[in-house]
């Protein structure tokens, strides 16, 4: 995808019929169901499988992070302490760009590692949560596997997280409210000085999670992240991963923004200190190189935005409801999901839908061109309507 350009693609989409399959993501049983379907395909090779599921960059990782990588192998039986690219350097570097202290910054593997130890930490006592639906609701799902009252709050008729619902929701004894922004899997976004407001207000006992793992699709992103409130003294966790716009899914590093005692207290609790929970060097060392490559962060955040509008235009043809997206995915209804499903995995397409509040809805991920012209060829026809 060397160019921005998709007139091709929409030649070919005239008469096609765009929708998204794959897998019912709810929590974990998204996992589950992958592992379930996986058996269909040959494990050894990707070819002529589609990943339009896990919302990736196609686009990434980049060319430094790569080089960066190719320049550590050789010390990879070295643990990454005591060395440039460590994890205090990552931490270092992260709370220099946002503004705050290196106390301020938990790494984890992806943000899942540090959303799992919220999960554990705000929700073991049978605490009680209120979270998004529908939404990347890891924290809320394995919050109850544990025994926590967790409450879900539908979205509102524009599909954007309803914070006075949610704000309606919060009892005395709510631990934690998590906010997905851009929410997963709608790509809607809510007001940034709403959200502020909305931190800021709700009662001291409660935490309030932002997952940002998406907000660098957005322009001008760092004027929407939640991360500055915690100079103020805020109450507020704010997530972060190198597995989206970044490319690195498969290095599995990510971090968590939070006040210097409760990162202090996760720390000790979830990673045991050094070295604890720490991740690998060569992750370390990409994200590194990752977080200085502005132009890479730039480019693939404009590719998006065209495969967005493009896809946009081929959904209009269609006359299929979609929801605008602030992310790297568009969610859209496809009437009967089922079907549609089942004719998406028959050609190996993989794709995710089915959320329980929204069963006939479907999200794709923007992949490359090639990936996107061959799932709406087999889409041709609207077999699934």
């Amino acid at each position: 995808m060397g160019t921005i350009n998709r007139r091709q693609w929409l030649k070919q989409s005239a008469a096609a019929s765009i929708g998204m399959g794959g897998l019912s993501i709810t929590g974990f049983n998204a996992f589950g169901a992958v592992t379930k379907e996986r058996k269909r395909f040959d494990p050894a090779s990707e070819a002529g499988v589609t990943r339009l599921l896990y919302n990736e960059n196609p686009n990434g990782p980049s060319d430094a992070t790569k080089k960066r990588i190719a320049q550590l192998i050789p010390r990879s039986n070295r643990y990454a302490t005591f060395h440039k690219y460590d994890y205090l350097a990552l931490k270092n570097l992260i709370a220099e760009q946002e503004g705050l202290e290196p106390e301020n910054v938990m790494l984890g593997h992806g943000s899942f590692d540090p959303l799992i130890s919220v999960a554990t930490h705000f929700g073991s006592k049978k605490e009680h949560l209120v979270v998004p639906s529908p939404s990347f609701d890891v924290v809320g799902s394995f919050a109850r596997k544990l025994g926590a009252d967790v409450v879900p709050v539908e979205v509102d008729s524009a599909f954007k997280i309803d914070l006075p619902a949610m704000r309606e929701a919060i009892k005395d004894k709510t631990s934690l409210v998590t906010v997905c922004n851009p929410n997963n899997p709608t790509g809607t976004v809510v007001d940034t000085d709403e959200l502020k407001a909305f931190c800021k207000e709700v009662p001291k006992q409660t935490t309030v999670l932002i997952d940002e793992a998406y907000i660098h699709y957005r322009d001008a992103w760092r004027q929407h992240t939640m991360a500055p409130l915690l100079k103020d003294g805020a109450n507020v966790l704010v997530t972060r991963t190198f597995s989206k716009i970044y490319g690195m899914a498969g290095l599995r590093i990510g971090f968590m923004l939070g006040p210097k005692e409760l990162i202090k207290e996760l720390e000790a609790k979830f990673t045991m200190g050094f070295p604890g929970n720490m991740p690998n060097g060569l992750s370390v060392a990409a994200a590194c190189a990752a977080l200085k490559d502005k132009a890479f962060v730039s480019r693939s955040r404009e590719l998006n935005q065209q495969a967005r509008t493009d896809f946009y235009k081929a959904l209009d043809q269609l006359g299929l409801p979609y929801i605008p997206s602030a992310a790297n995915f568009v969610y859209f209804d496809v009437t009967d999901f089922a079907a549609y499903k089942k004719l998406m995995w028959s050609h190996k397409i993989l794709l995710a839908g089915g959320w329980p509040t929204k069963k006939n809805w479907a999200r794709v991920t923007m992949g490359t061109q090639e990936e996107l012209d061959f799932l709406l060829e087999k889409m041709q026809g609207k077999a699934w309507l």
